[in-house]
């Protein structure tokens, strides 16, 4: 059962921040946890305020909080055992946040933690690619490909992606190197010797 309730305001502690949220992501993972469908990897306790992704204002500082001031416009992905972003507050270690840039959106900001630390994670972490290399993302025309791709061509690598005609000149300006149009030709008849293969 999804409902909407009252909780009290969160008190923060010396290393943390309160933030007043102003957008928060939600993503395919938050209906997950929802339903309990990740409990063999993350077993969270219900009752529970879902919400990974955030970005807002800071409205106070913990007393050894020195890289952050009230009024800061901030993002975050909150650490797996804190999630609670779909709130009006949240309280969050300092070192879990990062300034907005001032060329984005409140919403826009929102939707960066959580798929680009994902992106990150995937590329550099797991996959631990090299510049030069090929990248294969099947469907990079959806949140994740859009986060990926930039991240993937910073780190030099040749983008490949499919999708229909309606994602072409976006990701084409987004840098990738190949684009295909699925509704026309068919991946696996033209690609070969892909390093990496990212199914989004």
């Amino acid at each position: 059962n999804l409902i909407i309730n009252n909780v009290d305001m969160p008190v923060i502690n010396e290393y943390e921040v309160l933030i007043k949220v102003k957008a928060a992501g939600v993503n395919p993972v938050d209906i997950l946890i929802a339903y309990g469908s990740i409990r063999m990897i993350q077993n969270y306790k219900f009752p529970l305020t879902l919400g990974n992704e955030l970005s807002g204002v800071i409205e106070k500082v913990g007393s050894k909080v020195r890289e952050y001031k009230i009024g800061d416009n901030v993002m975050t992905r909150m650490p797996i055992n804190k999630i609670s972003v779909f709130a009006e507050y949240v309280t969050v270690n300092s070192n879990a946040i990062e300034k907005k840039k001032k060329n984005m959106s409140y919403v826009e900001a929102a939707a960066v933690p959580l798929t680009g630390l994902t992106a990150y994670q995937v590329l550099n972490d797991v996959l631990k690619v090299k510049s030069h290399e090929s990248i294969f993302l099947p469907g990079g025309t959806g949140g994740l490909g859009g986060i990926l791709i930039p991240i993937a061509k910073k780190m030099e690598l040749k983008v490949i992606t499919n999708g229909s005609e309606n994602g072409y000149d976006r990701l084409l300006k987004m840098g990738v190197d190949k684009y295909i149009n699925y509704k026309e030709e068919n991946y696996e008849d033209i690609l070969s010797n892909i390093d990496y293969v990212i199914d989004t």
